[in-house]
């Protein structure tokens, strides 16, 4: 049964996104920039036509005269000859004296709205209204004149149709849409090229990245601008760190190529010389040669394996709140009884109902140091009559723990190259890789703490991992 592959993740395209952005952007400023352009354009137009009705009202009124106490009225046809500048509309008119009788013009023109001011009229005022089934633009205006007995008073009305206004308005409307879609085109493929240039610095790196061989990790060297400076500079760590970790890798192989192929060189010749031995006498001390080069082989290939372990989790580096003494009682159970014959290993732990042994750090590196630590005491220090003290004890701020032994300690020569890979003494009392204190040095660093070595006065040798105790609220 062939099972469904699984859904690749969806790849995000930051050009598509910012284009989106972009096109959002501009659609709803377009928007915005329409009405308004909309609202202008009618503005225009009815500012236009207005002052053509005003000024006819105007007309009309200044013709209009009070003879004898009727109103007269010459019409002035310029005033209706202002209007002709817009053939498609129809132009109408109205004079009525302040009670309502008709001098001039439609009777049933809307009459003006009711004003609070009674000077307010002297000038013309403009609304709008329907007639005859039509929007219409109406300008009025009031003309005083002093009778014999009283100032009598005429309104004056001049209505317009809304054709050429809207006319007017839908062409300034139309040039205003054309020039904001040509702008906006135009905006839009500037956003694009510049999009397009500003996310090329990304094509640089990546066609740099491209032609690099897998081996070559030094840092990018194509400018970057400042937003992808942080980027680029994570990227040179990352590549600088993998480059380390590489170089340890090719080290330690070749290293341990070159450990490995002399005990298995040996191992070889001791198994052809056992061989070809007719006396049994003779072959089992060849065969017992052999056994002793395979242990020596096989404690190479552990602690070859432990060095590897710690470097590969030195660089994942996952932490964790650990107990110290639980780490170096396991360290003791796994490393005393291979030794042979059984050493005298005095275990020494504190009381840990005030303050536990805790620290913070990786439980299989510490346990990995504790048992290099254990096992050079009993194959470098140990003796018939003597006896190994493990310890651990609390001092200020760290957690120590020391392992004493009775042996020779270390010579003053060799303080200084104690702690190379597979460096060891001249005259070695057991057979070894020199790897052990490499990695405890090792782990000690890791964990933010130091390995000291020091000769006790009365012989042997004190070796000291001090780390950083966890806070007890912790």
């Amino acid at each position: 049964m062939n099972r469904p592959l699984p859904a690749q993740p969806r790849r995000i395209s930051v050009r598509r996104r910012l284009l989106a952005m972009l096109l959002a952007l501009f659609v709803a400023g377009l928007g915005a920039i329409y009405l308004l352009v909309r609202g202008y354009a009618h503005q225009t137009a009815d500012t236009t036509y207005d002052q053509l009705l005003r000024a006819s009202v105007l007309s009309m009124a200044d013709s209009l005269q009070l003879v004898q106490g009727e109103w007269q009225m010459d019409m002035p046809y310029a005033s209706l000859a202002l209007l002709e500048q817009a053939p498609r509309d129809r132009v109408f008119y109205r004079v009525a004296a302040a009670p309502g009788a008709l001098i001039s013009g439609y009777g049933d023109l809307p009459a003006p709205p009711a004003r609070g001011n009674a000077d307010a009229a002297d000038s013309p005022w403009l609304y709008e209204a329907v007639y005859q089934g039509q929007p219409v633009r109406i300008a009025w205006m009031e003309r005083k004149v002093a009778g014999p007995r009283e100032t009598q008073t005429a309104i004056i009305q001049v209505a317009q149709t809304r054709e050429a206004r809207n006319a007017l308005a839908e062409g300034i409307l139309w040039q205003g849409t054309l020039a904001l879609i040509g702008f906006t085109a135009a905006a839009l493929a500037l956003a694009y090229w510049g999009l397009h240039r500003s996310l090329s610095p990304i094509q640089r790196v990546e066609r740099e990245l491209a032609g690099r061989s897998a081996s070559d990790l030094h840092p990018i060297a194509a400018p970057v601008p400042e937003e992808l400076d942080m980027l680029v500079h994570s990227l040179d760590g990352f590549m600088a760190r993998l480059s380390e970790n590489l170089d340890t890798l090719r080290l330690f192989i070749a290293e341990a190529a070159h450990q490995l192929r002399t005990p298995l060189a040996a191992l070889h010749a001791q198994m052809e010389v056992a061989l070809d031995e007719d006396d049994p006498a003779e072959q089992r001390r060849s065969l017992l040669a052999v056994l002793r080069n395979a242990e020596k082989l096989s404690r190479l290939v552990n602690q070859l394996l432990s060095d590897a372990s710690v470097i590969h989790r030195s660089n994942v580096r996952q932490f964790q709140p650990v107990d110290l003494a639980e780490l170096l009682s396991q360290a003791v159970y796994d490393t005393v009884p291979q030794a042979d014959p059984q050493p005298d290993v005095r275990l020494r732990l504190p009381d840990s109902a005030d303050h536990p042994p805790r620290v913070l750090g990786d439980s299989l590196m510490l346990r990995e140091a504790f048992k290099n630590l254990i096992d050079n005491a009993l194959r470098h220090g140990a003796s018939e009559d003597g006896h190994i003290d493990v310890r651990l004890e609390r001092k200020d701020a760290d957690w120590l723990v020391t392992v004493s032994d009775q042996g020779p300690g270390i010579p003053p020569a060799l303080a200084n190259t104690a702690f190379e890979r597979f460096a060891r003494g001249p005259n070695p009392r057991a057979p070894g890789a020199g790897l052990g204190l490499s990695i405890i040095k090792r782990v000690a660093d890791i964990h933010q703490g130091r390995l000291s070595l020091s000769n006790r006065v009365g012989g042997g040798l004190d070796a000291v991992i001090a780390l950083p105790a966890l806070p007890d609220h912790a």
